[in-house]
């Protein structure tokens, strides 16, 4: 499954919810989504299996802030996990990438991708509107 496909699993969920970040990272063998969010009213997590598109946790929890002030992803202006990935392995040739999470920080996306050669990791930051090296 791909990033719309866990997107679309966290919308049909929390239709109202703008997306605060999302990751992909192992857990236990599997690689799953974790998209967390926010509506006028609470947080919302969800955890999506990305091999076959299963919901393996979910939880909103009531907001104890002032969810104005609360920054979200657009994702209609920020590059795609593909791309991001294509940036990483360019700056770390040679490499095999195991983590991505995109989020918004300080009112910036940053796709941050783990990736390891070996037996190395490294982690590179990427501005997920304009593409540069962070």
């Amino acid at each position: 499954m791909d990033q719309s496909g866990a997107i679309r699993k966290f919308k049909s969920l929390y239709s109202s919810a703008m997306i605060k970040s999302i990751s992909l990272t192992l857990n236990k063998g599997i690689y799953v989504y974790n998209i967390v969010g926010f509506d006028d009213r609470k947080d919302c997590m969800i955890q999506v299996d990305a091999t076959n598109n299963k919901i393996l946790g979910q939880s909103t929890q009531v907001l104890n802030y002032d969810f104005d002030k609360e920054t979200y992803l657009n994702l209609n202006k920020t590059i795609s996990r593909k791309e991001a990935t294509e940036i990483a392995t360019k700056e770390f040739r040679n490499s095999i990438p195991i983590s991505w999470e995109l989020e918004d920080v300080n009112d910036q996306a940053i796709w941050k991708i783990i990736l390891i050669r070996d037996e190395q990791k490294r982690e590179i930051k990427i501005n997920a509107e304009t593409k540069e090296l962070i």
